[in-house]
């Protein structure tokens, strides 16, 4: 633990730094990690090597030239990207672990969401983890609410959704357990009629999980339902508007902290009650934006398993590197695209209770590609699919029979639902986008 600690204010540290001097410890880190991919991952060198890129172009090559990877790339040549031997058998043995921390070896394992297509796997190493670790007491620092010796042991309250393999698990779960923190963990898939009860006699001093899922509980809070007092509430995998940040400082009276990671990796940026806008952390990746705004990430702390120039879906505001404010790292407006709507029924009690999209992640069938829901009513729901061509048949039974299991832990029977089978999904009539939730009732 003081391990961590000592890491953290090192990281801390960085915060003080010229704005030139942060590029030029990424500059030189991106080099390092370039290299170290070369020298160790099958995969790098085989494809650096057929677009004529040698070892020793390595430390002059401009970094633009170098070829951008993706999530399919990924996913076709795991086992060449690692740095490490890891056989396939042991994978397939770790995707069987019902852990919330899924360990290959001295490795932890994560996984994409599966809404958008077949989950993906990414490592990390013990060295990685350290370092996230280490971010998170770095974001701690600052704001109106200290965390001081009264606080420990530290006490957590994280609200989202909790599986095998989900990064925002590893982060919470790895160092919760690791410091001997008292949590308490607040799953959207069972019912939000238990959670008061499962509060009541908790008193955090930390908040984490989906803005959408925290609002429910300032709610709750503000019907004097709950008394909690966080000092820090840390928020993440959906964007958070100023409205929500003000409403959730306002009501818990604490210090909100826009977090801002992926499973590729688990600390990009961070945003905070106390300044504008988010900025990228060019000491933990190196950053850059392609065309279209989308953001294209090498995450420098993580050697086990290298991500040189790996693009996201993640499209980025007003990304500057020649920002000067707060922080001296490269700043963004805000990440767009990555908000989904949660959908609100009327329970079988008739009350109200919400499935909230990131829970699909659980909604494994074999031979299905891609899901999206459109909330029809309070009471209904369509469940959109697209097939791959291998499906088997009994598909729909078997998307049934996990679904109607959500519904069940849920209290949500009464809600009707029909599976139709696409050839795509459903795009916004404005946007374009295809998001994972429609609400056809707006």
């Amino acid at each position: 633990m003081i391990g961590i600690m000592l890491k953290g204010l090192k990281l801390y540290s960085h915060n003080r730094w010229p704005r030139e001097k942060i590029m030029e410890y990424s500059n030189k880190r991106m080099r390092e990690m370039i290299k170290h991919a070369y020298t160790s991952s099958n995969f790098y060198k085989t494809l650096y090597k057929s677009v004529g890129i040698e070892y020793k172009a390595l430390d002059t090559i401009p970094i633009e030239e170098l070829p951008v990877i993706d999530k399919e790339m990924v996913r076709n040549n795991f086992f060449d990207i690692v740095t490490d031997y890891i056989s396939s058998k042991e994978i397939e043995m770790a995707m069987k672990s019902s852990e919330l921390l899924v360990r290959v070896g001295k490795y932890i394992l994560v996984h994409t969401s599966g809404s958008t297509g077949k989950p993906c796997n990414f490592l990390y190493d013990r060295d990685a983890l350290d370092m996230i670790e280490a971010n998170m007491v770095r974001i701690s620092i600052g704001g109106k609410n200290e965390i001081g010796l009264r606080d420990f042991p530290i006490k957590v309250l994280y609200v989202a959704s909790v599986g095998s393999g989900y990064a925002s698990t590893v982060l919470a779960m790895n160092g919760i357990k690791k410091y001997g923190a008292k949590s308490l963990v607040l799953n959207v898939s069972e019912p939000i009629e238990t959670w008061e009860e499962k509060i009541k006699n908790f008193d955090p001093s930390y908040l984490a999980g989906y803005p959408s899922c925290i609002k429910i509980l300032a709610d709750m809070q503000q019907r004097g339902e709950i008394n909690i007092k966080p000092k820090k509430i840390i928020t993440g995998g959906e964007p958070l508007s100023k409205e929500i940040s003000n409403y959730l400082s306002s009501v818990f009276d604490a210090d909100v902290i826009d977090y801002y990671g992926c499973t590729e990796s688990m600390v990009l940026g961070v945003g905070a009650s106390w300044y504008e806008g988010m900025y990228l952390m060019d000491d933990m990746n190196y950053v850059e934006v392609d065309e279209f705004g989308r953001l294209i990430i090498t995450p420098l702390y993580n050697k086990i398993f290298p991500l040189i120039r790996y693009r996201l879906n993640d499209v980025v505001e007003g990304f500057d590197k020649d920002y000067r404010g707060h922080l001296p790292y490269t700043h963004i407006k805000r990440v767009v695209g990555r908000e989904e709507e949660m959908m609100w029924f009327k329970n079988e009690s008739g009350g109200r209770d919400f499935l909230h999209p990131l829970f699909i992640d659980d909604l494994d069938v074999e031979g299905i590609k891609e899901y999206q829901f459109i909330k029809t009513s309070d009471e209904s729901l369509i469940l959109n699919c697209v097939k791959l061509p291998n499906a088997k048949e009994g598909v729909e039974e078997e998307i049934k029979r996990q679904f109607n299991q959500f519904l069940i832990k849920k209290k949500l029977r009464n809600v009707k639902y029909e599976v139709h089978f696409t050839d795509a999904l459903q795009a916004d009539k404005v946007t374009g986008k295809v998001k994972m939730v429609i609400d056809a009732t707006k």
